[in-house]
């Protein structure tokens, strides 16, 4: 099940599980400046996106996707899942909507693809809506369908935001 709230409020609630911890404590620093991965996401073109590992050989365990993307509407969504990672969702610069659901009743437009760990589904008709905005994340599991970058008014605007995928 998905966790959502402020990344004291996460960690309070993943407790020891591993690799989790180092996740947060990455976002945190990004988030008060303290690591070099704050200049690099400040300094990211758009739609660009720069991958940094954090735990593990070649960031096998953890490792961040920062990215400079631009939300957009609801109808031009597509819903996710993942094996391998669990996805540690901030946002950095901006907010966005992130829509969890149950992966049951999903139907697949793209089978899994080991290479990038994603399956991507249709929208369903709801799904449990989250504000992502600077010092928020959510994280999803492997049995968490998701959406993000979606504009919370419907119109495209511009997200600085982090994915942690931690190793599960």
């Amino acid at each position: 099940m998905a966790i959502y709230g402020t990344l004291d409020t996460c960690a309070e609630q993943l407790g020891d599980r591993p690799h989790f911890a180092t996740a947060l404590d990455f976002l945190k620093a990004v988030l008060d400046g303290s690591h070099e991965a704050a200049r690099t996401i400040r300094e990211l073109q758009p739609g660009k996106v720069e991958r940094v590992n954090v735990a593990g050989p070649e960031g096998s365990d953890v490792y961040a996707l920062l990215q400079y993307a631009t939300t957009k509407a609801r109808a031009e969504q597509q819903a996710e899942s993942h094996r391998e990672y669990a996805d540690v969702q901030a946002v950095i610069a901006g907010d966005e909507i992130l829509e969890v659901m149950p992966l049951d009743g999903l139907e697949a437009t793209m089978e899994h693809d080991p290479a990038r760990d994603v399956r991507l589904y249709k929208m369903p008709a709801e799904g449990s809506r989250l504000i992502l905005r600077p010092g928020l994340a959510a994280v999803l599991f492997p049995a968490d369908g998701h959406a993000p970058l979606q504009a919370p008014d419907g119109t495209p605007a511009p997200s600085r935001r982090i994915v942690v995928k931690v190793r599960v």
